[in-house]
């Protein structure tokens, strides 16, 4: 993975120049299509919520209907189906298989998606459901989806490093975060690799606070409590308006690092 990451490291350099240009829109040349994903487009820039998720869902699947076999649209539902099982409780068995019906969904709709062209958006929503549907498997199944989700993410590390204002890190240090650590260790991923990717994406795209979570995921997995501890409440202390694209991610950021705040602390930010 070394040849990946410092091949990523040396793209994101100037990812610092543009490192706010918002990932683009859907685009249909239906215009009854366009005008649903527009609208789907605004509910999800709003606020990120199962409700507006719900009902972007919903217009998506009608735009996808107009207009078939649209790869954008196709990976938009892929993204917004991962989004939507993400948000939901993760607390029992029922809430597992709830969960994981929404990223089978997505998986789905991100392999229609690559049937028509290959696309980091495309790999990357197919694997990012691919491994959210196994995170309550057994170590077996986990281990057996390893190679496919490391080709995929190399694939988006050597064509697109940029991806989702550092996508990829962002999907490993989430994976570090969910699984057994046994699992690391069967597969031979390096943390010490991820973590490189991860602050090179936080240096390219500090405005996007997701970032600042999932570094705080993958520190308290590693038992870095400070160094996770801080990222929280750096990303706390933000204005979620420091990126007015992404201020939907931003705001949901926030909401995650105030759970994970009590979760670790056992107390409301900022007492600890």
């Amino acid at each position: 993975m070394k040849g990946k990451i410092f091949l990523a490291i040396l793209f994101l350099i100037p990812a610092m120049i543009f490192a706010y240009e918002p990932m683009p829109k859907p685009k249909s040349s239906n215009p009854e299509a366009q005008k649903l994903i527009d609208q789907a487009w605004a509910l999800v820039k709003k606020d990120m919520t199962i409700k507006n998720l719900d009902r972007a869902i919903q217009l998506l699947e009608k735009a996808n209907q107009i207009d078939p076999n649209n790869h954008s649209i196709l990976v938009e539902l892929a993204d917004y189906y991962w989004q939507r099982g993400d948000l939901m409780p993760e607390e029992t068995k029922e809430d597992y298989k709830a969960r994981e019906k929404y990223f089978l969904k997505g998986k789905a709709y991100a392999e229609q998606a690559l049937k028509i062209k290959e696309s980091p958006g495309a790999y990357y929503w197919y694997s990012a459901n691919l491994a959210s549907s196994h995170e309550h498997k057994s170590i077996f199944s986990q281990v057996r989806i390893f190679p496919t989700l490391k080709k995929n993410v190399d694939w988006i590390l050597e064509k697109d490093p940029n991806y989702f204002y550092g996508g990829a890190a962002r999907f490993w240090s989430k994976v570090v975060a969910k699984v057994p650590t046994q699992v690391m260790k069967l597969v031979g991923q390096d943390p010490d690799e991820i973590k490189l990717l991860l602050e090179q994406a936080i240096k390219s795209y500090p405005k996007y606070l997701l970032n600042y979570v999932y570094k705080a995921m993958f520190c308290w997995k590693l038992g870095e409590k400070e160094e996770a501890l801080k990222a929280l409440d750096y990303a706390l202390k933000q204005d979620p308006n420091i990126f007015p694209e992404e201020v939907a991610k931003n705001r949901l950021a926030q909401r995650t690092a105030r759970k994970l705040w009590k979760e670790y602390t056992g107390k409301e930010y900022p007492e600890r």
